[in-house]
């Protein structure tokens, strides 16, 4: 009940034309976007052949046998799995997009979806955290693809779903911080040593 409270209050703001400033959230959904969409990428290429595997699979197998993921409930535990990762992992994607700038969105998103192809998958079949194995290279280059899918939709759902003030382009913080270097420092040696040189006038007077 909690979660369609929140998705309601998220079509609120939507419809209303706000924007939220809540980094966690944000993430959260737009990696919730971000997923859904890789999931229906990979199901695209599931269907036509080209990959062994669904994500289901892959993410049921780190609980269970790959054997029981022939039940359904067993599908349905892995999906829901893979649905709260990806979930939870646009929320580090949010935090380099308001320290770098919404410029480049895409690019940066491409980019997150590489390093976590890399991080999740590559790694969790080199060291065996997955029990179902993919053994077909165009497995591994659809995967790739679905990666890259996902940092696209989310950095995409967070420029949409964030406030400007909050994620400003890089161009405008690259301008704080230089209108922030040049700023003009008191020098609290000048006004020590003109408060003794005052002192010194008075005394020759």
């Amino acid at each position: 009940m909690k979660l369609l409270h929140s998705l309601d209050q998220v079509s609120k703001l939507i419809n209303s034309g706000k924007k939220m400033r809540d980094s966690i959230p944000i993430g959260f959904i737009s990696g919730l976007m971000g997923t859904i969409v890789m999931d229906l990428s990979n199901l695209m290429f599931k269907k036509t052949g080209i990959s062994e595997k669904t994500y289901a699979q892959f993410a049921g197998s780190v609980l269970m046998r790959p054997s029981r993921l022939l039940l359904k409930e067993n599908r349905i535990l892995g999906q829901i799995l893979h649905l709260i990762t990806g979930s939870i992992i646009g929320i580090p994607l949010f935090a380099v997009l308001k320290k770098t700038g919404k410029d480049n969105y895409l690019f940066k998103g491409a980019i997150y979806g590489t390093f976590t192809w890399e991080l999740l998958y590559s790694f969790g079949l080199r060291y065996n955290v997955f029990r179902s194995k993919a053994h077909s290279t165009s497995t591994h280059i659809t995967t790739l693809i679905d990666n890259l899918v996902y940092g696209f939709v989310s950095s995409a759902t967070i420029i949409f779903l964030t406030d400007h003030a909050v994620l400003p382009k890089g161009s405008d913080k690259q301008l704080e911080t230089q209108m922030e270097g040049e700023m003009p420092k008191v020098n609290d040696n000048g006004i020590g040593d003109s408060f003794y040189n005052y002192e010194d006038e008075v005394r020759l007077h």
